[in-house]
């Protein structure tokens, strides 16, 4: 378990899991990676690795309002990142996304959902100018206004109420798809998401100052931003080496994406809420927990020249949504063009013995498992997903 600790280093906390960390050097080679475990850098004090949360979510939320078209608009990802050159690293392909850069200052945002009557997973995810999870829920249903806390606003009757701290909550959509060929379904549902908020452009020029002016700063952080802010591009560059670095302690995502006063083990601990800043977005664990796997059952790092096999639960017991296995290399941090990457629970059926067995290899085993193509002579690694899983019962590691 130590080793594969370690080895999660190289991987750059890829929790993205979710998925919305921008791949910057998709050329640079295993070796540099491997340079961050060498050194041992120096722990940034609490303010920088808050200024570090803070600094990260208000230059996302720029970029994407950019890409959107402004402030309380819907950016939808309309297909799933299966060509290998995705600009998210470990992309999800369980679900696309939908988001929107939420826009306060001229008064409350209405976002309406349609019912969803065929079981799949639909979720609302909230996550404030702190990093924090403020709100989320499968299956949304109807009209929900987002309000700012304080502010007298008006919610329309018959909308449920999201109180926000800040001007600016981000809104995070994640849509079910259970095959390629179901993606139509998803894209409807996305076309009949309405979102009811004046737009414009988002900018500012210190991304501490623009969060400090325009959220409330919760107690337990008070002065942390205050002291830091000349936080930079530099400093930013120098805590996500270090967030790097602390991931060798970081086993899965609990403690990393939850609310301010969340029950995970750890969440309270500015060192592990750092961490999940380069898995930027990821949901809180008693949503999904993720859980990577580097290393096969003898120690040895994955490899396209040895054949593997691992056998799963077919329905994982507490599990209440779903289950995936997304398989990625080691290289580019990303999906294999032309090849299957994901096992579910929509494309596998359960032996006699209610398991699921993969056989990652570069040839077909034809031998009545399920086939996960690697590349001879390439690292991968795959991410097991688990949505509403009990977080007190969760699935065993195949080599457990």
């Amino acid at each position: 378990m130590k080793i594969l600790l370690r080895l999660l280093i190289i991987i750059s906390m890829t929790y993205g899991f979710i998925s919305c960390r921008t791949q910057t050097k998709k050329e640079e080679d295993t070796s540099k990676k491997t340079e961050i475990v060498s050194a041992t850098p120096v722990r940034p004090s609490d303010a920088e690795l808050h200024a570090y949360k803070a600094f990260h979510h208000a230059m996302y939320m720029k970029k994407t309002a950019a890409a959107a078209g402004g402030t309380n608009k819907l950016l939808h990802t309309r297909k799933l990142p299966t060509e290998g050159t995705d600009a998210v690293v470990t992309p999800a392909l369980d679900h696309l996304y939908s988001k929107a850069i939420i826009d306060l200052t001229e008064g409350p945002v209405t976002v309406e959902f349609p019912e969803v009557t065929d079981g799949r997973y639909y979720s609302i995810h909230i996550t404030d100018q702190e990093h924090y999870t403020i709100f989320d829920e499968i299956r949304p249903v109807g009209k929900y206004t987002f309000v700012r806390q304080g502010k007298k606003m008006e919610v329309p009757e018959g909308a449920k109420t999201i109180e926000s701290p800040g001007d600016y909550p981000h809104l995070f959509l994640r849509i079910q798809v259970k095959t390629p060929e179901d993606r139509v379904n998803t894209l409807a549902i996305q076309d009949k998401i309405i979102l009811t908020g004046f737009s414009k452009p988002l900018d500012f020029e210190n991304p501490i100052e623009f969060t400090l002016a325009t959220h409330d700063i919760y107690p337990q952080n008070k002065g942390y931003l205050d002291s830091a802010l000349n936080f930079n591009e530099e400093d930013h560059k120098r805590v996500t080496e270090y967030s790097v670095f602390r991931s060798q302690t970081i086993a899965s995502n609990i403690g990393l994406f939850g609310p301010i006063d969340s029950e995970e083990p750890g969440s309270n601990d500015p060192e592990i809420r750092a961490t999940g800043i380069p898995g930027h977005l990821g949901l809180p664990a008693a949503h999904a927990i993720y859980i990577p796997y580097v290393l096969n059952c003898e120690g040895q790092m994955l490899n396209g020249d040895k054949t593997e096999v691992f056998t799963f639960p077919y329905n994982p017991e507490g599990v209440k949504e779903f289950w995936s296995i997304t398989r990625y290399s080691l290289i580019t941090q990303n999906t294999l063009p032309n090849k299957n990457d994901i096992y579910n629970g929509f494309n596998t059926k359960q032996d006699q013995d209610g398991n699921v067995t993969i056989t990652f290899s570069v040839e077909d085993p034809k031998d009545g498992t399920y086939w996960m193509p690697v590349n001879k002579g390439e690292p991968y690694y795959f991410i097991a997903r688990y949505y509403q899983a009990d977080l007190n019962n969760i699935p065993p590691r195949p080599c457990d």
